[in-house]
């Protein structure tokens, strides 16, 4: 069998555990690094499996690039690699795991399009952490997890408290797949003021999971789950049409201009069938089009398939309305904004949060430049994340549409919303 993978030129998987076993019978100290490429699945969705291809590749090179002879590089599988590094204590292996983060968020150049990308990096040392092969991957595995749990680009040295963590995941994993079966989300919903007259002109619903032993769990705990599950087509369906069943349901109560807001990832988006799929669920719920705006993250601005662009001009000319969320945080570029039909621009609450306490910081100067890039293109503008009074002041002022915020209402059950609806 080879020795190397011929492909990335690194180590395959029989070397690199010959050399690993054998640093460990001479008791060699050994440290191992598990990295994994943050947010990947997004590149491959976005811009295709022959771009993430040539990414991984280009990580591998500078991977390369940066270890010495006597280092051993395995590719794990997918985007996650191994990296089996002889002679080394906890300082240098952090210091390693540092040049590597660093120099993995400079951009990568593929095909024409800058990627940028960050990593995560768990580590364990032998004979600290391990005295086999087994418990040593294991273990770096483990704090790998650790570090994708709590916010990735960074690196952690396994500590014993993660293995239970990981195990925790694993088993919210199992747990998730019952949810779906058992029909265990629910929805809240958070209306959208328009910021001029304070009337109500839309709600986002918001999914949560009421699981039967730990209660309410929020969805950044699970839809990262769900995305890399491929559950989230499921979850994401399910959400449309209870979303549009509430929505006709206030309609015939009496609210009848409110706009439902769900959102829908890059996953959801490039199925084949997601168009007709809308239009069927909106059929059964008996819900105008009009009062439909689905809302994509940034990264669909890196979709460049015809075929899926066109799907949003479908969905555009059946009369629901698009809408980019967290715009001024991920990938978009003008020349999206004018290739996509978008109806609406929501900015990230990143840039809200500092809103009001300068009239020259940063984020404010954003805020003023996408509401006048919004006005220049005819969309209207929500922001996101409003929580002073002093926020709100400045957006109005600044000529901001639609505000959304814990300011103005937070996320309620739908019942609960209506008495919002008859204040």
């Amino acid at each position: 069998m080879l020795a190397y993978d011929q492909l990335l030129h690194l180590s395959n998987r029989r070397k690199y555990e010959y050399e690993l076993q054998r640093a460990i019978d001479i008791e060699n100290n050994v440290g191992i690094l598990f990295l994994d490429l943050d947010r990947f699945k997004y590149i491959n969705d976005s811009l295709g499996h022959r771009v993430g291809d040539k990414l991984i590749v280009s990580v591998a090179k500078r991977l390369k690039d940066l270890i010495d002879n006597d280092t051993i590089v395995l590719r794990q599988g997918g985007d996650e690699f191994t990296i089996l590094v002889k002679g080394i204590g906890k300082d240098n292996i952090s210091k390693l795991a540092k040049d590597i983060l660093d120099h993995m968020k400079k951009p990568f150049i593929i095909d024409q399009h800058e990627i940028l990308i960050t990593c995560s990096i768990g580590i364990s040392l032998y004979p600290e952490h391990g005295k086999d092969i087994e418990t040593l991957m294991k273990n770096a595995d483990a704090a790998l997890y650790w570090v994708k749990e709590n916010g990735k680009d960074n690196y952690s040295i396994y500590e014993g408290y993660m293995i239970e963590k990981s195990a925790n995941t694993m088993e919210l994993e199992l747990e998730l797949r019952k949810a779906v079966e058992n029909q265990e989300f629910i929805l809240h919903y958070q209306p959208k003021i328009d910021l001029n007259t304070e009337e109500i002109v839309g709600c986002e619903a918001l999914i949560r999971w009421d699981h039967p032993r730990r209660g309410i769990i929020s969805p950044e705990k699970f839809i990262p789950l769900a995305e890399e599950t491929g559950l989230i087509n499921q979850i994401g369906e399910w959400v449309l049409r209870e979303a549009c069943k509430q929505n006709k349901k206030w309609h015939n109560t009496g609210w009848s201009d409110i706009q439902m807001a769900v959102n829908m990832s890059v996953s959801q988006l490039k199925q084949s069938n997601i168009v007709t799929t809308i239009e069927s669920l909106l059929s059964e719920t008996q819900l105008d089009p009009r009062f439909l705006e689905i809302e994509i993250t940034e990264s669909i601005s890196m979709v460049t398939e015809e075929e899926k662009i066109k799907q949003l001009f479908d969905l555009k000319e059946f009369g629901i309305s698009l809408a980019i969320d967290d715009f001024g945080t991920g990938y978009s570029s003008l020349k999206y904004l004018n290739k996509l039909p978008v109806d609406t621009l929501k900015i990230d609450k990143y840039f809200i949060d500092e809103v009001g306490m300068s009239t020259y910081s940063t984020s404010s100067l954003m805020v003023n430049a996408i509401i006048s890039l919004a006005k220049s293109l005819n969309l209207k503008v929500v922001a996101e994340g409003i929580e002073t009074q002093e926020q709100m002041k400045y957006l109005k002022k600044h000529q901001c549409d639609i505000g959304q915020g814990y300011f103005l209402c937070k996320p309620l059950p739908a019942d609960e919303l209506e008495k919002f609806f008859k204040r």
